[in-house]
């Protein structure tokens, strides 16, 4: 379901303002213009409870259906304040920085190049209020920039700049939250894997954010991928069953131990950040990673037969995310 329209007035959210001049308007309503977003040449303006907006209402209406069918509403008689016979126009409900970023969105012309700028707040801000005004430029803009930080094919994720991004345990939840409400289906899968690899701590600590259906969904895909990681550490241990027994599959003892090693180095239990990491984070050698192929004791057939085992895993695990967090497959998410 999209977001909620909040309610727009036709009067700002303080009384006592009056059509005299902006002098009278800013002592009574302790409003003050902004800086940047303010044109001589405006036709409305755009009142939070900060600042006051003089900006275009014919662009506002362009881009805007729902903005341009409020502006087309009778006022029933109404008399609308005014800032030198500009009407004035006031956003309640929504916070200085959503209409800010909106109408700087509106008008910046490297929109696309500002976004990447963006820290994960202002994205999700941008997000939610670009939907709810029906803002369809906008919105298309942030979404094709969250559909980059958060794929559909694991190729993607692997090389999307969000690794490089300090992800903070809060941004992340928020945006969860954003997406749903907003109908960003496709990003949600790897968003609920970001916020399923916070340490449980973090996320109890975080989880009064989601609504309850949005919680359940997270622990158990986050219980599944801890069932993915046992299985990756089960199937790294280079043995197979056979004849009801278990086996080493390597004819070389020395391989083994190697191999068993690194699991014990890379996974101390004596360290529990470590001990544990899901399958994603994984990087493309695994365990083997930054080893020294030719000295390190690790046969090739191991070694080719462990980096297919992992290829194959994660391969397996990023096609069943949005089934195990949404009850989607990705086919279906690219339908909506």
């Amino acid at each position: 379901m999209p977001p909620k329209r909040r309610r727009v007035s036709k009067s700002p959210p303080t009384k006592g303002c009056g059509d005299k001049g902006s002098a009278t308007l800013s002592r009574a309503s302790g409003l003050r213009q902004h800086d940047k977003l303010w044109f001589d040449d405006g036709s409305i303006i755009i009142a939070t409870d900060v600042h006051l907006y003089r900006v275009h209402r014919g662009m506002l209406s362009r881009y805007s259906k729902v903005l341009s069918d409020i502006f087309e509403m009778p006022t029933a008689g109404e008399t609308s304040d005014l800032w030198e016979d500009v009407p004035i126009v006031g956003m309640v409900g929504d916070s200085d920085v959503e209409v800010y970023l909106l109408l700087k969105g509106l008008y910046d012309r490297n929109f696309r190049d500002t976004l990447r700028e963006y820290a994960m707040p202002a994205i999700s801000s941008l997000l939610s209020i670009s939907s709810k005004y029906d803002f369809q430029e906008i919105r298309a803009d942030v979404l094709q920039f969250l559909t980059s930080l958060f794929p559909r094919t694991l190729k993607e994720y692997e090389a999307s700049k969000i690794h490089n991004r300090e992800l903070h345990p809060g941004e992340i939840f928020e945006l969860l939250v954003v997406a749903h409400r907003c109908e960003a289906l496709s990003i949600l899968p790897p968003l609920y894997y970001l916020c399923s690899r916070f340490p449980l701590e973090t996320s109890i600590d975080h989880i009064q954010s989601l609504p309850k259906d949005y919680a359940k969904q997270l622990f158990l895909g986050r219980d599944w991928l801890c069932e993915v990681s046992q299985h990756l550490f089960k199937q790294s241990l280079q043995s197979a069953r056979v004849g009801g027994s278990f086996a080493p599959i390597c004819k070389y003892p020395h391989c083994l131990e190697k191999f068993r090693a690194q699991l014990a180095e890379k996974y101390p239990n004596a360290q529990p950040e470590r001990r544990f990491m899901f399958v994603f984070d994984l990087p493309e050698h695994g365990i083997l990673e930054d080893l020294d192929m030719q000295r390190c004791g690790i046969c090739e057939p191991c070694e080719t037969k462990y980096l297919e085992m992992l290829n194959e895993i994660k391969r397996f695990a990023w096609n069943r995310l949005p089934v195990k967090f949404l009850n989607m497959t990705w086919e279906d998410l690219r339908r909506k």
